[in-house]
C-alpha cells in the first residue's frame, strides 16, 4: 500500500560547473529560485540552471513510463519554454532499465534523465546511488502518500487502471463488472502483458492476486489471452478486432487514442481499481547533468502537470484537475501497492504466469 509519508526530501550533492549554487542551494535547505524563461516563474528552476541546461546544449531521457505523446509533449514545452531540445528512447520499462544497464556497465552513460513504470528497479537504482535528487522544490504540493523523501525517484503521474475495449463494438453493459467475473465469464477474447517484460503488468497482477490469491490468475490463464510484451501494444490489438477487451488498460493511454478519433474506452470493475505512479529520476552519472535537473524539476512543476492531464493524466499534484474524459472513480476502492510488495511477490508472480500462460 502507499503510506502517507513527512514532506521534506534532502537533495544530493551534486556536482554541476554551471548551476552548482542553485543545486547546492536544494540540498542546504535554502529556497530555490524561480526560474521566468519564456514564460513565468517556476519555483526551483532558476535562470542560472537554465542558462546552464542551454550551455550543454540538451538533455537526452529514455522514457519507459512515459507514452511517446507525453513525451512528444515534453519535447515542445522544453524548447518553447527553455530553448532546450529534449531527445528521447521510448521502450517499455524493462527494455529501458536494461539499456540504462548496459550503459553504467560500459561506463558510458547517454542517458541524463529515465522514467519507468518499474518501481522495484527504481529503488533498487535508489539505493545504489544510479540516481540522483534533482532538486524539486514543490515537493510539498505532491498528493499525500506517493513520495518518500528518503528516494531520489519522484512521481509524474497517477495511473488508474481498467479494462479496455473497442467501444464500437462492445457495449459499456456488456463489460464484466468485477475482476472476477471477467476471470471467469466469457466477454470475448483478452489481451494482456507480461509481467515479465512490463512494469505495469507487474504491478497491475501484484495488486490482482492480493486482491484474489486462490484461483483468480488460474481462472484467467483459462480464458487462453493473447500476451504481449508491452501494455502500449494492447490498444491497437483491441482496435483492429484481434482482441476484444485489453488489460490492464493504462488510462492516459486510452484517453489519449479516444481523443485522436479512435473508439477506444476503459471501464473500472468495481471491486477495485489498481493505480500506481510512474515515476522519473536524473541518473547520477547524467552527461547533461543542468538539463537533466532543469527536466525533472519542470515535470513536477504545476504548469506541465496541468498539460499532461490535459493530455490525459492524472496529476500527483494537489489541485490540478483530472483529464478530460476521464470517469470519476471517487466511489472506487482504489488497489495500490508498494516496492516492497512487488519485490516479495515478483519472481514467484512471473514464474506462476509463464507456467501459467505457457510462455
Amino acid at each position: 500500500m502507499f503510506h502517507s509519508r513527512l514532506r521534506g526530501r534532502t537533495a544530493a550533492l551534486l556536482t554541476i560547473p554551471l548551476a552548482a549554487a542553485a543545486l547546492a542551494g536544494c540540498g542546504s535547505g535554502a529556497t530555490p529560485g524561480t526560474g521566468t524563461a519564456g514564460g513565468g516563474e517556476i519555483p526551483g528552476i532558476t535562470e542560472e540552471l537554465i542558462s546552464g541546461a542551454q550551455a550543454e546544449g540538451g538533455v537526452v531521457l529514455y522514457g519507459g513510463g512515459h507514452t511517446r505523446e507525453a513525451l512528444e509533449l515534453l519535447q515542445q514545452h522544453m524548447q518553447d519554454r527553455f530553448g532546450l531540445q529534449v531527445t528521447f528512447t521510448r521502450e517499455d520499462s524493462g527494455n529501458i532499465a536494461n539499456a540504462v544497464s548496459a550503459e553504467l556497465a560500459s561506463g558510458r552513460v547517454n542517458a541524463d534523465v529515465v522514467s519507468l513504470t518499474d518501481p522495484a528497479t527504481m529503488q533498487a537504482w535508489s539505493d545504489d546511488g544510479v540516481i540522483a535528487d534533482a532538486g524539486v522544490a514543490n515537493l510539498d504540493a505532491l498528493i499525500d502518500g506517493l513520495d518518500d523523501p528518503a528516494d531520489a525517484q519522484l512521481p509524474y503521474s497517477q495511473i488508474p487502471l481498467g479494462i479496455m475495449y473497442n467501444s464500437a463494438d462492445t457495449e459499456a453493459s456488456a463489460l464484466p463488472g468485477t475482476w472476477a467475473e471477467l476471470a471467469t465469464g466469457d466477454s470475448g477474447r483478452i489481451v494482456t502483458s507480461d509481467p515479465s517484460a512490463s512494469g505495469t503488468a507487474l504491478s497491475f497482477y501484484a495488486m490482482l492476486t492480493e486482491l484474489y490469491p486462490e484461483g483468480w490468475l488460474d481462472d484467467l490463464a483459462a480464458r487462453e489471452p493473447i500476451v504481449t510484451d508491452s501494455s502500449l501494444a494492447l490498444p491497437q490489438l483491441v482496435l483492429t478486432g484481434e482482441a476484444d477487451l485489453g488489460i490492464p488498460a493504462i488510462e492516459s493511454a486510452v484517453l489519449t487514442a479516444a481523443a485522436e478519433g479512435e473508439p477506444l474506452a476503459i471501464a473500472y470493475p468495481t471491486d477495485g481499481v489498481p493505480v500506481f505512479a510512474s515515476e522519473i529520476a536524473m541518473l547520477a552519472d547524467a552527461p547533461h547533468p543542468n538539463a537533466a535537473a532543469l527536466t525533472v524539476r519542470y515535470h513536477l512543476s504545476e504548469e506541465f502537470q496541468r498539460a499532461l492531464a490535459e493530455q490525459g493524466s492524472r496529476s500527483v499534484l494537489e489541485g490540478v484537475p483530472a483529464p478530460p474524459g476521464s470517469q470519476d472513480i471517487s466511489d472506487r476502492t482504489l488497489l495500490t501497492t508498494s516496492v516492497e510488495e512487488v519485490g516479495a511477490v515478483r519472481e514467484d508472480l512471473r514464474g506462476t504466469f509463464d507456467q501459467l500462460f505457457r510462455r
